[in-house]
């Protein structure tokens, strides 16, 4: 069940869940950041209260490769979840998925009392695959054009994980097949496979999520109704790009404004931590805690950038190479689910719980 959930409780839920990065995309750096309030000015007493007192609800992930800490932070986040993510299965050599270990082993120890409390437990399956000479080939599009091409493929693809789905205990699936973009050959075999797996999970008694990218054209989309889209609000700043935040006000309002084109209550997943930008052109994601971790030790002070609410700061390390660090802390993540409770939206996702 949903809680009602203010402001000052967000913050300090957020102080907590102040972690891990993501992948993103790209966009222009401000050029003179400047320190505005965390709630927008032009918003009145009234629609801040409308807001405190929205409902709201999370879905966590929580990933097999970093489940350290993860139970705490979700008994925090506990009054305001709804779904929880078991992140992920993927696919072996043969195109078959199976399920990580400690993944299996997570839910075991995890699942029932998730269950008891009311909570939707989700699988979440993703394109990534093992090859046959053990190499990973990560959100792969060849696999998904094998997998969708055809309606005798994309039935038994759907037949296969539902089946996987029920026999592991899970309520509900959650599609993560990413890098499709602006692929409209692509998008026109993933759309009648996610329609077929709709119709099939609520057959079975499943519930659906679909996550989608922001680098698409919602209005070139055939969307079936039913499924819950959940778009990644982190794609704006990352390792393919100069330093910045993993998201501002305008790239969320931007977001905002395409998914009006997506069926039914869009669920907007958010990321936390951030990237460290070195002049020697490496990139490293970072998460909050690091960020943290590097300010102390540099004794730079750090700015809040008032397009984004992202702090940033520079420092040089012990080898006399600079970097510029930008990360999201609790307050970023506030200033961004306000933004988008202006919208009208209350679903959020987290990427993601452990430390």
């Amino acid at each position: 069940m949903k809680k009602r959930i203010g402001r000052k409780s967000m913050s300090a839920i957020l102080f907590i869940i102040g972690i891990l990065p993501l992948l993103a995309g790209c966009g222009m750096k401000a050029e003179e950041p400047k320190v505005e309030p965390v709630v927008p000015q032009e918003t009145t007493v009234s629609e801040e209260q409308t807001l405190e007192e929205a409902e709201v609800s999370y879905t966590v992930w929580n990933a097999y490769w970093n489940l350290e800490g993860v139970e705490a932070q979700t008994e925090e986040l506990a009054e305001n979840i709804q779904n929880v993510s078991y992140f992920a299965a993927y696919f072996d050599k043969d195109d078959k998925v199976f399920i990580p270990e400690a993944t299996i082993d997570f839910y075991a120890k995890t699942g029932e009392t998730y269950k008891e409390r009311g909570w939707n437990r989700y699988l979440t399956i993703v394109n990534d695959q093992i090859l046959a000479d053990g190499s990973s080939s990560l959100k792969s599009t060849d696999l998904l054009y094998r997998l969708l091409s055809d309606e005798a493929t994309y039935q038994a693809h759907a037949e296969e994980i539902i089946a996987l789905t029920k026999q592991s205990g899970y309520d509900g699936l959650e599609i993560d097949y990413e890098n499709i973009r602006k692929d409209e050959k692509l998008w026109g075999y993933f759309m009648p496979f996610i329609d077929y797996l709709y119709k099939r999970c609520e057959e079975e008694s499943l519930t659906l999520r679909v996550i989608i990218e922001t680098n698409i054209e919602p209005k070139k989309i055939n969307w079936v109704e039913g499924p819950t889209y959940v778009v990644m609000c982190y794609n704006l700043y990352g390792s393919h790009s100069g330093p910045g935040p993993k998201a501002d006000r305008t790239f969320l309002e931007d977001i905002m404004e395409k998914m009006s084109y997506v069926p039914g209550q869009v669920d907007y997943a958010l990321a936390n931590g951030g990237f460290d930008w070195s002049d020697d052109g490496k990139v490293t994601s970072i998460t909050k805690t690091k960020a943290e971790q590097l300010l102390a030790e540099s004794g730079e002070v750090a700015e809040r950038d008032g397009i984004s609410a992202a702090k940033y700061f520079t420092y040089e390390d012990e080898n006399g190479v600079g970097h510029e660090v930008w990360y999201a802390d609790d307050e970023t993540m506030q200033a961004w689910m306000f933004w988008i409770q202006s919208g009208g939206n209350n679903e959020f996702s987290i990427w993601r719980l452990g430390e």
